[in-house]
C-alpha cells in the first residue's frame, strides 16, 4: 500500500503513481490510498513532505530518523519494516518517488534496509525547443512565427508531449524552454489592441488549450515551463495598424510600444501564472544606455 496524504500536490500523487507502475511491473500487487493517518502492519510505503506530521509520524512508527533533505527537490528514502519517501519539497518527494521506482525496477522486487539522501546539483536543468524555424516566412523577418499547426503541427501532438514530458523526468529535467519572438500574440487578447492577435480564433483557442495541458503536464512532474520571447517585437497586425516595423534594432521605445509591451506580459502573467518568462534583450546592444535600463525596469519587469 502506497500512502499519501490528502490533498497532496500533482507531483506527490504523479511519483506514487510511477512507484505503483513500477511494483506491478516487479509482480507486486500495489495499490495508492490517500489518507493523512499513517497505517499499522507491514508493507506500506509512505509518501510525503518530510516537515509534515504525516512523514514524522511514519518515521517514528518504524523507527526510523530521517537524516537531510535540506535543498530544493531533496528527498530520503528510509525503511525497515516500512518504507519512508520523504522529500524537502513536492519536488523532492517526486524525485524520491521516482529513485525508488527505478531500484525496483533494477532489483525486480522492493529493496530493504534502504539509507538514501540526495538531491541535484544543478538548479536549473532544462531542454529548448525552438518553436521557430529555420527560414523567413514571406512577408516576415527573422524570429516571426506564430503559434499555428500549419507552422507547428507537432505542438498539438498530446500524446507525444506525454513521451517528451516523461523523457525529462526521468532524466530529472525540471525546466522547459520554449523559444519564440513574439509569443504573446498567439497566446493572449489584449483588450486595449485586440487587433494585435496574430492567429485565427479556432487556432487561439487550440493555442489556449495546448498551453493550459502542458504546463498542468509539465508540472506534474516537477517542470517548469519557461516562455522565451526576444526584445522589441510587435505582432503584424500591430504593427500595419500603427504603420510601423515589427522590429527595429535602431528605433526609439516609444510610450506605445511600451504600453503594448507591458500589457502583452501582464496579461500572459495573469493567464499563466505558474509559466516562466525569459527574455533576450538584445544580444545586438552595444553598450547599455539608459533607454535599455529603462526598458527593461519600466516595461519588462
Amino acid at each position: 500500500t502506497i500512502v499519501v496524504p490528502a490533498g497532496s500536490h500533482s507531483r506527490v500523487k504523479f511519483g506514487a503513481s510511477k512507484l505503483s507502475e513500477a511494483l506491478t511491473g516487479a509482480g507486486i500487487k500495489a495499490n495508492i490510498v490517500e489518507q493523512n493517518q499513517f497505517p499499522k502492519g507491514k508493507s506500506t510505503i509512505a509518501v510525503g513532505l518530510a516537515a509534515s506530521s504525516f512523514i514524522q509520524k511514519a518515521l517514528q512508527a518504524n523507527g526510523l530518523k530521517l537524516a537531510s533533505t535540506s535543498g530544493k527537490e531533496g528527498f530520503s528514502i528510509l525503511s525497515s519494516k516500512n518504507t519512508v519517501v520523504a522529500g524537502n519539497d513536492d519536488s523532492g518527494v517526486l524525485y524520491g518517488c521516482l529513485e525508488l521506482a527505478d531500484r525496483i525496477k533494477a532489483e525486480g522486487k522492493l529493496p530493504a534496509n534502504l539509507n538514501i539522501n540526495d538531491k541535484p546539483e544543478m538548479v536549473l536543468r532544462g531542454t529548448c525547443i525552438g518553436m521557430q524555424k529555420p527560414y523567413y516566412l514571406p512577408g516576415r523577418t527573422v524570429y516571426e512565427y506564430a503559434y499555428t499547426p500549419e507552422l507547428f503541427p507537432w505542438f498539438y501532438d498530446r500524446e507525444h508531449w506525454i513521451k517528451y514530458l516523461d523523457m525529462m523526468v526521468e532524466n530529472r529535467y525540471n525546466s522547459l524552454y520554449l523559444w519564440n519572438g513574439h509569443p504573446f500574440a498567439s497566446l493572449v487578447k489584449l483588450k486595449d489592441y485586440p487587433y494585435a492577435l496574430e492567429v485565427d480564433e479556432a487556432t487561439f483557442k487550440k493555442n489556449e488549450e495546448m498551453f493550459r495541458f502542458l504546463t498542468e503536464e509539465a508540472d506534474k512532474r516537477g517542470i517548469w515551463v519557461i516562455q522565451m520571447f526576444y526584445n522589441i517585437i510587435v505582432s503584424k497586425p500591430f504593427a500595419e495598424k500603427h504603420g510601423i516595423a515589427t522590429q527595429d534594432r535602431n528605433r526609439p521605445i516609444t510610450p506605445l510600444l511600451s504600453d503594448y509591451t507591458r500589457k502583452s506580459i501582464a496579461a500572459f502573467v495573469e493567464k499563466y501564472p505558474n509559466v516562466g518568462l525569459l527574455v533576450t534583450l538584445g544580444e545586438a546592444m552595444e553598450g547599455v544606455g539608459q533607454d535599455d535600463v529603462d526598458w527593461f525596469t519600466k516595461t519588462i519587469i
